[in-house]
């Protein structure tokens, strides 16, 4: 979810939201277009005729983007991806102008729709949308303000489900500024549970109608949701003495890793569940988007214990 990247400014498109009288705060989604950077890395490739290991080196100096852990482990997964995604690339170069007219457009939508679910009228939200090309993982990644900058989303646009990805995240960009995340990558395990169940909700109230896995799993994981119920009790049991852990090597391991139980993505197996029955239980999206940072572990934590 989170990654620290430096960002260049290189298009800006802010939007004002519902700016029926003057108490209502001003939403502002600034867009930065990556794609032109990508486009000048691959025809610089192209040109060099690189093998893996000079292309990966050319990648570095002049990409950089992976939805990745920023961890060593981490680059070695962005250059395993990058080796993989190769070949499929001559095939994207020709869509790319339409795949990023249509991401801005959907982000300016969907960024207004997040604000109305979170009813943050009359809070100023200032959120910051990345598009990149990606290696065609369906990952992306958000991170909370930090360096001047605010929260940011970091969005592939191969990416073909993009509405209901997009949503994900940009609810991530809303809840932190409203809840005050600090915390990035490595944050203790029973907040980044709550973030994850939060956003994994919102984008099914914001994009409703599709099936629950559409919301949960990843493109290269069918079933996951179905094995997720199937160990509900051991992966809660087993995640539980782990809420207050935080740390890269932590977060790896119920992220990309395999928790306790040898199942992927335990945090957001729990996430799903935890956010669930908050929902079902009478919380709203704006109340439980308030929950303060310092305060999201316990949350979680009387959730599953049935407190």
């Amino acid at each position: 979810m989170f990654k620290h990247i430096n960002i260049a400014i290189l298009a800006v498109s802010s939007v004002l939201l519902t700016p029926a009288y003057a108490a209502q705060a001003i939403h502002t989604l600034d867009i930065v277009n990556r794609v032109p950077k990508f486009e000048k890395f691959y025809n610089a490739a192209l040109v060099e005729q690189s093998d893996e290991a000079s292309r990966w080196a050319l990648w570095q100096k002049d990409y950089g983007i992976a939805a990745v852990p920023p961890t060593p482990s981490g680059n070695v997964l962005a250059r395993r991806q990058l080796d993989a995604a190769w070949p499929r690339y001559a095939a994207l170069i020709p869509r790319l102008s339409e795949l990023e007219v249509a991401a801005e457009l959907a982000g300016h939508e969907l960024f207004a729709r997040v604000n109305t679910l979170y009813a943050t009228k009359e809070v100023t939200i200032h959120s910051k949308l990345v598009l990149f090309v990606g290696q065609f993982d369906g990952n992306e990644f958000t991170v909370p303000a930090m360096n001047g900058l605010p929260p940011t989303v970091v969005m592939p646009i191969e990416n073909p489900a993009l509405r209901v990805d997009l949503s994900h995240e940009l609810s991530h960009s809303v809840h932190f500024q409203l809840a005050h995340v600090k915390n990035s990558f490595g944050a203790p395990i029973g907040e980044t549970i709550f973030l994850e169940g939060m956003a994994m909700h919102a984008s099914k109230a914001i994009v409703p109608g599709l099936p629950d896995a559409r919301y949960t799993e990843l493109a290269n994981e069918p079933g996951w949701l179905a094995r997720c119920e199937a160990k509900k009790a051991s992966v809660m049991k087993g995640i539980l003495p782990y809420l207050d852990s935080e740390g890269a090597d932590v977060a790896t391991r119920f992220t990309f890793g395999h928790g306790t139980t040898g199942m992927d993505r335990e945090l957001y197996c729990v996430g799903w569940f935890v956010v669930g029955k908050l929902l079902s239980d009478g919380k709203s999206f704006p109340q439980l988007a308030r929950i303060p940072e310092d305060r999201m572990v316990q949350t979680v934590q009387d959730v599953i214990v049935g407190r």
